[in-house]
């Protein structure tokens, strides 16, 4: 079961524009994998305590990648690589 913990980039992974989410109801819990269930398998790298690997509910980022892998709210647009600039949509009141 190691290649649970195998890591991949970007180019492999689509976030659909949202943010690392301990809460998640697919993150696994510290424990998972252990030979023993006081033992820790997973420490968070950037909050040591935080809450992982949660089963009650889905996380509030869970609803949100789904409702964005279903097209039923819209993914926000990335930066516009040509220009270096946020894109702005026809009929903004912002200027580049």
């Amino acid at each position: 079961m190691a290649y649970n913990f195998d890591k991949y980039n970007d180019t492999y992974i689509d976030t659909l524009s949202t943010s690392y989410d301990y809460g998640s109801v697919m993150h696994y819990e510290r424990n998972a994998f252990a030979l023993n269930a006081s033992g820790v398998t997973i420490i968070p790298i950037q909050n040591a305590s935080a809450y992982i690997g949660q089963r009650i509910q889905l996380s509030p980022i869970d609803i949100l990648t789904i409702q964005r892998y279903y097209g039923c709210v819209p993914t926000p647009s990335t930066l516009n690589t040509a220009t270096n600039r946020m894109p702005v949509e026809s009929g903004s009141d912002l200027v580049q």
